[in-house]
């Protein structure tokens, strides 16, 4: 019995002397559908394929270049000790931000790594997108260059991610045009409703442009100059001592019989309503149209670089009207309205988040945000010198400067309207009061929302009379605006 306890001792001790020479193997991992070593995901016989869908970047048209990029990521992951295999696809034919979620509900498509630009509320409601909370607690590359409106939108809603600034619409104008208007020092020390209009009329009269102000299919753009000073401050307000959508109030009321005469006098482009945001671009850089907004940053930098391309002049970054109060759109953080999420039936969840982690990175930042090194910037003593093909990068994953040491880069990666539009983005930051409405309440609201497009397209366009607001709201009402009030003022204290 003794002899057999010591041989029993002796195959234990020599399975534990196995298990501790062979710790750094690879091991089984459920989540990342391979191998995984120790010490990170996959090995470079077996890199984990992990699959990522992302608006316009489309690995067809630009093959080379995305290909390049895509060489870039694992060759910087595989440093670290992370293996994958990055598959970039095209996304669906059609608009994105439609056919993107319906293609992902029905199966058509399943990426690991998808970017929404809405719609995607419901997919959560249906459990197939997974939370990132426990992925960003554990972060160290995400959490360092995260912003606070992403932090608080986190909280509300954590399924979606967007390392970015605010998404603000900051209004633009060529430089020249701007300095050359008797109207702009009137507006820079006083930008009320009163003298946007003035400068609009002289741009007019002047035979400036044809249209001083265009935008794309909507009014949002215009929204962010003017709702404030309108007092629309949130897209939930009280009226009355009752929780309402603001596009429901005497303030929106007003706000679109500014607009309408906006357009009666040739102000605001008589085709805004089929332009798209090419077609709108196209009109600003060919000087069609003189004032147009972008989204701070990144869509301002690209708009001033065409601009210098096309006519030899930098832009403007104007301030929003001042009125009932004075900022640009109110800032929801109820959710982000764009940004990354992880297919929550994804068999290699943790290799994606390592995707989104590095790219947060020091190196992943220099690749987001400079592009490749040959083409968009050159090393040169130890620094990014910019070259002429750098204007053309565009980041697809965090359009952020957070994370890019500038001390190290030689030339301008935003240029100095992009950067003012930063700034006047934070000078002229306001939050908004938002709810996520419950599954049962949205066909209501996508109800109203509609009512809300139509009678509002067709003030401003003159098809029908401003007095025609007061109906249009008690189509709202009945559509879902009271039901959906009742249920704002149990959640908005």
């Amino acid at each position: 019995m003794k002899q057999k306890k010591i041989v029993l001792a002796l195959v234990l001790c020599l399975c534990a002397g196995a298990v501790f020479a062979t710790g750094s193997k690879e091991t089984p991992d459920q989540n990342t559908g391979g191998t995984k070593s120790s010490n990170g995901i996959g090995t470079a016989s077996s890199p984990v394929k992990v699959t990522y869908l992302c608006k316009d970047v489309d690995p067809i048209t630009d093959a080379d270049q995305l290909g390049k990029l895509k060489a870039k990521i694992e060759e910087g992951m595989a440093r670290q000790g992370n293996y994958v295999d990055l598959e970039i696809l095209s996304s669906p034919t059609g608009s994105y931000s439609t056919v993107v979620p319906i293609a992902f509900r029905t199966g058509q498509i399943s990426p690991d790594l998808i970017y929404f630009q809405g719609n995607d509320q419901p997919l959560v409601q249906d459990g197939l997108l997974e939370d990132l909370t426990p992925y960003v607690e554990k972060s160290t590359n995400v959490k360092a260059i995260m912003p606070d409106q992403t932090k608080a939108a986190l909280k509300n809603y954590p399924y979606l991610m967007w390392l970015a600034p605010a998404r603000v619409q900051i209004p633009v104008m060529r430089s020249d045009w701007f300095a050359s208007l008797k109207s702009s020092k009137a507006l820079l020390q006083d930008p009320s409703i009163d003298n946007y209009y003035a400068m609009f009329k002289e741009m007019k009269d002047t035979g400036m442009c044809k249209w001083p102000i265009t935008t794309d299919g909507g009014i949002l753009k215009l929204d962010s100059v003017f709702n404030h000073a309108f007092g629309i401050t949130a897209t939930i307000v009280k009226e009355n001592g009752v929780w309402v959508y603001s596009d429901a109030t005497t303030d929106a009321k007003n706000k679109l019989a500014f607009y309408a005469k906006l357009y009666a006098d040739g102000l605001l482009d008589n085709e805004y309503i089929t332009k798209t945001w090419d077609t709108m671009e196209q009109a600003f850089y060919e000087g069609t149209a003189g004032f147009v907004s972008g989204t701070a940053g990144d869509v301002v930098n690209v708009y001033n670089n065409k601009m210098k391309e096309t006519k030899g002049v930098e832009l403007t970054v104007l301030p929003p009207a001042k009125g009932v109060s004075q900022a640009y759109q109110s800032i929801d953080v109820t959710k982000e309205s764009r940004g990354f999420a992880i297919n929550a039936d994804s068999q290699v969840k943790d290799a994606a988040w390592a995707v989104l982690e590095f790219m947060a990175g020091p190196e992943g930042r220099v690749l987001d945000k400079l592009g490749l090194e040959g083409i968009h910037y050159n090393m040169v003593n130890g620094k990014y010198v910019l070259t002429d093909k750098f204007p053309s990068w565009w980041a697809k994953f965090w359009p952020t400067m957070n994370g890019l040491d500038l001390s190290k880069v030689e030339g301008t990666v935003l240029s100095a309207p992009a950067l003012d539009s930063l700034d006047a983005a934070a000078k002229y930051f306001a939050p908004d009061t938002n709810v996520l409405l419950p599954e049962d309440l949205l066909p209501l609201k996508d109800a109203m929302n509609k009512l809300y497009r139509e009678y509002s397209t067709d003030i401003i366009r003159g098809v029908r009379p401003v007095s025609d607001f007061d109906e249009f709201v008690t189509k709202w009402n009945k559509a879902g605006g009271s039901e959906i009030s009742a249920y704002l003022a149990t959640v908005l204290k």
